[in-house]
């Protein structure tokens, strides 16, 4: 890209179907755009991508949410275009953290994510990547976490243990790099 840019957040949502990464990087590319990140996944059916992009300076978000909308069919894609700004990285990960695996399955109930998101808020450890569904009346929950140097780990997996007692589901905490190692295929 040239020294004259834009940078984008783009997050587009629809009904899952083949054929939606490409309409969406086509219309990047017809752009003269490029895909810095990106992120996408399919939540019940419905396809979800998150990109962050860099255009020539002359490419405005208007013009770019309307070149992905008509890439799609009429009215399946909702498109919102922002100004890229760089984030603000968390203390914890400024200073330095671990990665660990959390897993959580038994009976859904409702407010289990909440419950469990706020424990882990209140420590200053940051959800990096979460998944979760239902088979049945069973909840699978997988979540990556950033956890600041200074948890008493041992600590927060008896008190996430414990939580998953009193709602009756398993709630497991681990290093990634044990979480590879016993989850290798």
């Amino acid at each position: 890209m040239t020294s004259t840019t834009r940078k984008y957040s783009i997050s587009l949502m629809a009904e899952d179907r083949p054929g939606i990464v490409a309409a969406v990087s086509g219309s990047i590319l017809d752009l003269q755009g490029n895909i810095i990140a990106i992120s996408q996944t399919v939540v019940n059916g419905y396809f979800t991508i998150i990109l962050v992009t860099e255009f020539p300076e002359s490419v405005s978000p208007e013009l770019l949410q309307q070149k992905l909308i008509d890439s799609g069919r009429a009215g399946e894609y909702s498109v919102m275009v922002r100004n890229y700004v760089e984030p603000h990285l968390a203390a914890s990960l400024q200073s330095g953290s671990s990665q660990y695996v959390l897993t959580a399955t038994g009976p859904d109930t409702s407010g289990i994510i909440h419950i469990i998101s706020i424990n882990l808020a209140r420590r200053g450890v940051n959800i990096l990547d979460i998944s979760g569904h239902r088979e049945h009346d069973q909840l699978i929950l997988v979540a990556q976490l950033d956890v600041p140097q200074d948890v008493d780990i041992l600590c927060l997996q008896d008190e996430l243990a414990a939580l998953g007692m009193k709602k009756n589901i398993s709630i497991h905490l681990q290093h990634i790099n044990i979480f590879k190692e016993t989850n290798r295929i």
